[in-house]
């Protein structure tokens, strides 16, 4: 009897310790691994805490950028790159603001050109988007294309373009002719047309016969609108409303 007992007793005692192995050995090698982990993120930031900055390799770019553009008191690597990192997102965030502008001087320019001329064919309409560009680069004008746009707007005595002013704006653009409007728009900011209109900076419909037409030089016609530019003289030159 106390022999089988001895038996059942080596038995559980065996049963046990491979239970304990086969469970335990698993932590053990978990724990190993996170060990090593330890061990090794130790090691890299000793590495790291150890590094001659003096003998760290530069990238061709980073030592260009301090050459031509940075601090040239700067000369630990880590902070050119870091320099280098702030240039960029300034530079990202400039890239952003110029498309949120570009944006809305096209969105100005469809506005011009729908309003005043989308029942004129395409010449048409890229003449009067170019009266618009000219203005701006005009020193008599506002220098940004919503500014020339909607120039007088804000005042009593008129707008320099009549939709502005007159309600046409209460009816907000739309259709095929809309979308004709902005590829025009588009097509003229980015400069992808000829000149055709001799620098002219007004015009006016063939309806109408406005008294500032005589002072000024007439350029061109195309369909219903006639052109003109601004005649060479000495004195002082006077805004005219460029329609009706």
């Amino acid at each position: 009897m106390k022999n089988e007992y001895h038996i059942a007793l080596g038995w559980g005692l065996a049963l046990s310790v491979s239970l304990t192995a086969i469970l335990g050995l698993p932590m053990l090698a978990g724990a190993s691994a996170v060990l090593q982990n330890q061990v090794a993120w130790q090691l890299r930031v000793q590495d790291f805490e150890n590094t001659d900055l003096a003998q760290v390799g530069r990238t061709s770019l980073v030592s260009e950028l301090a050459q031509t553009q940075l601090d040239r008191t700067i000369t630990s690597p880590w902070m050119l790159d870091m320099q280098m990192n702030m240039e960029s997102t300034s530079s990202a965030q400039d890239l952003v603001a110029q498309a949120k502008s570009t944006r809305q001087q096209v969105q100005c320019l469809s506005e011009a050109v729908y309003y005043e001329a989308r029942s004129e064919n395409s010449t048409g309409q890229k003449a009067v988007a170019e009266v618009v560009l000219n203005r701006v680069k005009n020193k008599h004008f506002p220098n940004t294309i919503c500014s020339v746009v909607y120039e007088g707007a804000e005042r009593t005595t008129g707008c320099q373009f009549s939709f502005a002013c007159d309600g046409s704006t209460a009816q907000l653009p739309s259709g095929k002719s809309w979308e004709h409007s902005k590829r025009v728009a588009e097509h003229m900011i980015m400069g992808a047309s000829a000149p055709m209109t001799w620098r002219a900076t007004h015009y006016h419909t063939t309806g109408v016969a406005p008294k500032w037409a005589p002072m000024l030089r007439q350029t061109r016609q195309y369909e219903t609108h006639v052109f003109y530019r601004f005649m060479p003289r000495k004195s002082t030159l006077r805004t005219v409303s460029v329609a009706p």
